[in-house]
């Protein structure tokens, strides 16, 4: 008898073995590792990010004619193509779900996600192809916590071999979603570059397009013979992607007052171009004093010079916002009337 019950114990201990492992590999089964991916990302040409807190507003991402924009209820912008493709084709592309949250986690997880998450919906066409929630980093700060409306907690979601959190790729700073290319004409659409030097305006000079042919002028509008056209045209190509740092907009731009400052102390020199079809494109550059952190090197004698000598503010025609931009990106674009005819 004592053998028939060990017996009867035995089949009833494995049935509930059986059930329960029937019931992980189920479950196991259904949660589909690759279900924050987008498997397609060259067809989404929408990306709409928006937050449960509506004060902090929202980001429309989306394709136009080949180039991406940013909008929000205020603006539009041309879009940094860079940082949307590492959001579609390494964040979206390789997201893998490496855990869901314990039962522990799971009330304290789905509130902060609920609270402070950021919605994403990635459409092609008007399509809705993929929704997720994208929330804060997990406490090592090697994983995101993020939540599928398919499922039924949030997960612990990573790129495999990436040690670090994906939260900010989901960003609704409208700066940070910016292109960072504040002058891009094609030397085959300018029509006309003038540059000025106000603090000494005779170094001023423009370059023009007239019956077929460049001209250079000084700042007086003569017309300068014996120039070098193939100087001219060489100068022409410079004028295609300048960028200034990337990021949002640097932090005085929260400092009015300091900012209109620095305006109104006058910039040092301007650019501006009109290409073809008669729009005009230009930027001013103001020199930026030096500070707790600073760029300059000190003088031979230990001194700090007054204005940094590698970097800038500068400020795109039509726009508030004052930018950083360094010298070494502009250095072949600040040109006197010597430097490019010398001795006239």
């Amino acid at each position: 008898m004592k053998r028939i019950l060990i017996l009867i114990a035995s089949i009833v201990a494995l049935i509930v073995v059986f059930i329960l492992l029937k019931k992980n590999i189920n479950q196991t089964h259904s949660l589909d590792p690759q279900a924050f991916r987008v498997e397609s990302p060259h067809k989404i040409d929408k990306i709409l990010l928006s937050a449960n807190n509506k004060k902090l507003g929202y980001i429309i991402l989306y394709e136009e004619k080949d180039k991406w924009f940013v909008k929000n209820d205020k603006l539009t912008e041309p879009a940094d193509t860079h940082s949307i493709r590492e959001l579609l084709y390494w964040v979206m592309k390789k997201t893998q779900v490496k855990s869901p949250v314990s039962d522990a986690e799971k009330e304290s997880v789905t509130r902060e996600i609920a609270l402070n998450g950021v919605k994403a919906v990635f459409y092609q066409g008007n399509s809705e192809i993929k929704t997720i929630y994208a929330g804060n980093p997990t406490p090592n700060q090697e994983a995101t916590y993020m939540y599928h409306p398919d499922m039924e907690r949030p997960c612990i979601v990573e790129i495999a071999g990436f040690k670090g959190y994906l939260t900010p790729y989901f960003t609704l700073d409208f700066d940070a979603w910016r292109s960072p290319v504040i002058l891009d004409v094609p030397a085959e659409q300018i029509q006309k570059v003038e540059i000025s030097w106000p603090e000494s305006p005779e170094k001023g000079f423009s370059i023009n397009r007239e019956n077929n042919t460049v001209v250079l002028k000084n700042a007086t509008g003569n017309i300068l013979k014996n120039t070098n056209s193939t100087k001219l045209l060489a100068f022409l190509e410079r004028f295609q992607n300048i960028a200034r740092e990337y990021g949002e907009t640097a932090g005085i731009n929260r400092k009015t007052a300091l900012r209109d400052s620095v305006i109104s102390n006058g910039h040092f020199f301007s650019l501006e171009i009109t290409d073809t079809k008669g729009k005009k494109h230009g930027i001013r550059m103001f020199k930026m004093k030096t500070g707790a952190e600073t760029y300059a090197l000190d003088r031979r004698d230990g001194s700090v010079p007054n204005f940094e000598t590698d970097t800038y503010w500068v400020q795109v025609s039509g726009k508030k916002e004052l930018w950083v931009i360094q010298g070494a990106i502009m250095n072949s674009r600040i040109k006197t009337l010597n430097d490019i005819a010398p001795g006239q």
